[in-house]
């Protein structure tokens, strides 16, 4: 690395996501105490875009192309752009994926190498944990997922299906992440017929905008004539960001949520001890999430029994 500023190029997957956003800033705070040089750029959801930005930026000239490149992948792990950055001594960090290359990568080349993601698991399990808390009796969720095959929806569920009580039914519906999307297709979900045979008391979403889009399709349905719905639903996502998850559960909109701590301003710190060689980085980094609130705060749901639409 030169002496000069580190020049660090972040490629976040979509200028339209929040949470992208929120990490764009965290990244931008953590790079400025460090006295990096940063740029954000957005993938607009295409792999093939991401892929092709960031070569033209490895092979573009020595004084203009990054130190290191940040990235969340689009899709897949960017395995043939990570070792051909790597070839040319340009540093490669992995953000909310875990991939196999790493050893490979920090094996053929001096610069920083390594990933940081959360426990995307642990996630899971807290939000099961949750479900438990809310439904100590047992009692019926709709579980918002992203989108499928993804390795973070995998995770996420695999951890919370580890934890939540057997006596929990679940049924996942896909809500792509977003807000509307959610909002689209739980409100499909309630124009079948058959949809009170669940009539759910928690609504569980992997993050806090699939959430709200829930909350958004109960809150219009039952404004319909003879419409009834369980006694309480509770709504409960997950990645708390200060500016959206945890004010929705302060303003209580939300009754709970997972705070995922930002991957881009530990990515940028742990950079910072390694480059300055003070510690090295280790080749993944997990970070931890909290329940907020803590689950013993968590109120159950009482006379949680289900109603039909007459």
């Amino acid at each position: 690395m030169s002496s000069s500023p580190l020049r660090i190029v972040v490629s976040l997957t979509a200028e339209d996501s929040a949470y992208q956003r929120a990490e764009a800033r965290a990244a931008q705070i953590a790079a400025q105490k460090h006295g990096f040089n940063i740029e954000i750029t957005y993938a607009q959801g295409d792999a093939i875009v991401q892929s092709d930005h960031l070569l033209n930026l490895i092979h573009s000239s020595a004084d203009t192309r990054p130190d290191v490149i940040m990235l969340e992948p689009v899709g897949t792990g960017m395995v043939r752009v990570a070792r051909e950055a790597a070839r040319i001594g340009i540093g490669w960090i992995v953000l909310n994926r875990e991939v196999d290359y790493v050893p490979e990568l920090r094996a053929s080349t001096r610069a920083p190498v390594f990933a940081v993601t959360t426990n995307h698991a642990e996630t899971g399990r807290i939000q099961g944990r949750q479900l438990n808390a809310l439904l100590p009796n047992g009692g019926s969720v709709i579980y918002l997922q992203g989108p499928t095959g993804h390795p973070v929806v995998q995770a996420r569920e695999r951890g919370m299906l580890e934890t939540k009580n057997a006596r929990i039914q679940v049924r996942p519906l896909h809500g792509g992440w977003q807000e509307s999307v959610a909002f689209q297709v739980v409100a499909s979900w309630m124009r079948m017929p058959t949809w009170q045979e669940l009539c759910p008391q928690v609504v569980a979403a992997q993050n806090d905008f699939m959430a709200m889009g829930a909350r958004k399709a109960f809150d219009q349905w039952a404004s319909r004539p003879k419409f009834q719905t369980p006694t309480e639903v509770r709504y409960i996502g997950c990645d708390g960001l200060e500016e959206h998850g945890q004010r929705w559960v302060s303003e209580g909109s939300l009754d709970a949520t997972i705070v995922c701590p930002s991957l881009t301003a530990l990515a940028v710190d742990v950079l910072a001890k390694e480059v300055h060689g003070t510690t090295a980085a280790a080749p993944l980094i997990l970070a931890q999430p909290l329940s907020f609130p803590d689950l013993g705060q968590l109120r159950p749901i009482k006379n949680a029994l289900t109603t039909q639409v007459r």
